[in-house]
């Protein structure tokens, strides 16, 4: 059967309002706010159905167990399961599961346990695409040994995934963002697929104030105060998460799809972070990057937006965002990057 190469652009742009870097020390950071995520497309090699959603919850319980997180509270529609996590998000839909912890945990080690239960309870024995990606940590030394550099984490993978692509974007002396990705042939797909992810750093105070315990008494209270509901688009799903003392998780889904917002913040000063990822295709994504920097007000942020060749949301936000300055912030960097994704092309007789 032949094969086409297409095409999956990658932007990745880095802002600040000063170069000059933070004033805390970095020995005084305790907890890892910046995220490791993991998104795995599968497939069957016999071309039949199947779905990841057929998983039973306790065999997802046992697998963030060697992740070492577990499962707060969840919320389901007809196309997604949203699981928010003590450690962040898991979100499950028919043939894509995403995967996203923070602090110490050990994200590819459930890697093994998700590939098996993917065969043996969702018919589905291939993974097709696999995507890798975190910012860089500020102390890795806390991290488990297979986390604690990128070359590490390329190795393991690579264990699994012939011809898997590992990138670094940004400057080594700065903040930067490391990606690994796989494809295995697939057949051509008409979906238009895009996501946007915004990683936020040195919030405003009065901003971090809002997700403690001393602020608001529940996470939906946290969720109305910060004016979270309102970055999202009209008719989002939200449950969330307001930890003691501190600490944010949301998890958000539109109905009659598979599309999700996931928000995840680490109120402490001295190391303070907060993440925005999501798929959606109601509203203007630029408009929404916009609106989710006034709701945080870091003082630095990085961006990336995935997008195929279906996508003209995503390709007209990676336009904007390269064209475009954003008041009050400087521009440090910006990448794109054209990751090619084999198609596989039917015969037909005639």
């Amino acid at each position: 059967m032949p094969t086409l190469k297409l095409t999956r652009i990658l932007l990745t742009s880095f802002f600040g309002i000063s170069l000059q870097s933070a004033s805390y020390c970095i020995c005084s950071i305790t907890f890892v706010g910046a995220e490791k995520l993991l998104e795995l497309w599968f497939g069957n090699s016999r071309g039949e159905g199947g779905s990841l959603r057929l998983i039973p919850r306790f065999e997802l319980d046992g697998m963030l167990d060697i992740a070492k997180c577990k499962i707060l509270h969840s919320a389901h529609t007809e196309y997604i399961d949203s699981y928010v996590l003590s450690e962040s998000s898991l979100f499950v839909s028919e043939r894509r599961l995403i995967l996203k912890t923070c602090g110490r945990t050990r994200l590819l080690a459930a890697l093994p346990a998700i590939m098996q239960l993917a065969a043996d309870y969702g018919g589905l024995d291939q993974v097709v695409s696999v995507y890798y990606s975190r910012k860089n940590f500020l102390r890795p030394e806390l991290q488990p040994e297979e986390h604690r550099s990128f070359d590490a984490e390329v190795d393991y993978l690579d264990s699994f995934f012939h011809d898997g692509r590992a990138y670094c974007l940004g400057s080594l002396k700065q903040d930067r963002w490391y990606l690994y990705t796989y494809h295995a042939p697939q057949p051509v797909t008409k979906s238009a697929d895009h996501t946007l992810e915004i990683l936020m750093t040195d919030l405003d105070d009065d901003v971090l104030h809002l997700f403690t315990k001393d602020a608001c008494e529940t996470g939906k209270e946290c969720t109305e105060r910060a004016g979270i509901d309102e970055i999202v688009p009209t008719g989002t799903l939200i449950h969330e998460e307001l930890f003691d003392p501190c600490g944010y998780s949301m998890n958000a889904f539109l109905p009659d799809s598979d599309h999700y917002a996931t928000i995840h913040v680490t109120p402490e000063k001295e190391f303070s972070f907060a993440s925005f990822e999501t798929n959606q295709d109601l509203v203007c994504l630029y408009k929404q990057t916009i609106e989710v920097l006034k709701c945080f007000r870091p003082k630095k942020f990085l961006m990336t937006v995935f997008a195929n060749d279906e996508s003209k949301n995503g390709q007209l936000v990676q336009k904007q965002l390269w064209d475009y300055e954003i008041h009050g912030f400087k521009r440090t960097n910006v990448q794109f990057v054209r990751l090619e994704v084999s198609v596989t092309i039917p015969r037909t007789s005639g």
